[in-house]
């Protein structure tokens, strides 16, 4: 996603004790009255040349990282589809597109879509197109189909390089989040391609389209009651059917359809 100017660059990234120097203190432990003499002080005479590379070095880390994402970033501690966007960018870096959303999104034939993927036929920018629509916790499993099609512009289906690329965010986007929340039982970030996405009166689960091996053991393969497609039943819904009998399971477009209603 790269239709904006940044200040980093992408093959210049900061190597730990790279210079052969120890590093000095973090930016985070210098008061405030250093910081600001640096900033905006007449002169930094007296400062040592570290701190000030520290300074550097660690600054341009974050903003990496931020630039990464997009030029908005994400004002949320936890959101998925930023991490998802993290994910594509560091597998797929210099590969740019647009993402944004979109109301009442529309595929070719006017039919209602949740999804879609421009490729321009003057070769520009691939745009990405997510409905406003969708629910706030599907977003994260429709940006990164969308992203694999992004990332395999020549299969137009969703054939083996498709879901090659599918299962590549998937994984990184998991090694991301296990790096924000090392060693967490019970994961407060939504995970990408949601095990469970409760929309109405329905349990989503993921389509084996999406998602065509299990990530884990605990992933059952069955089949929507509604439209019949194959999908992951998870170890999760399964005790929530044990004490909610009367709760519906469909697959993730079913749901979104509103046909688990």
């Amino acid at each position: 996603m790269k239709e904006y100017e940044t200040l980093t660059r992408e093959k210049v990234d900061v190597v730990p004790f790279g210079c052969g120097m120890p590093e000095t203190h973090l930016m985070q432990d210098w008061s405030d009255r250093m910081l600001d003499l640096i900033l905006n002080g007449p002169t930094i005479n007296g400062i040592k040349k570290d701190e000030v590379r520290a300074m550097l070095r660690e600054t341009y880390t974050a903003l990496k990282q931020y630039e990464k994402i997009g030029p908005m970033a994400s004002p949320f501690i936890n959101d998925p589809t930023a991490i998802v966007a993290r994910a594509f960018s560091e597998l797929y870096p210099g590969v740019e597109y647009v993402a944004q959303y979109v109301p009442d999104l529309r595929d070719e034939t006017n039919g209602t879509a949740y999804g879609l993927t421009i490729f321009p036929d003057d070769g520009s920018t691939p745009i990405v197109c997510i409905s406003a629509e969708a629910p706030i916790s599907a977003a994260p499993e429709l940006l990164a189909h969308e992203l694999a099609h992004v990332a395999t512009p020549e299969d137009t289906e969703h054939g083996e390089s498709w879901s090659t690329a599918s299962e590549a965010i998937f994984k990184k986007y998991n090694e991301l989040l296990e790096k924000l929340i090392p060693g967490e039982p019970e994961p407060i970030v939504t995970p990408y391609l949601p095990a469970v996405l409760s929309i109405g009166d329905a349990i989503a689960m993921p389509l084996r389209d999406n998602i065509p091996e299990p990530p884990t053991d605990d992933w059952q393969l069955t089949t929507c009651p509604a439209c019949g497609a194959e999908c992951w039943q998870t170890d999760t819904v399964r005790r929530i059917l044990e004490q909610e009998p009367k709760v519906r399971t469909v697959c993730t477009a079913c749901a979104l359809k509103g046909l688990g209603k």
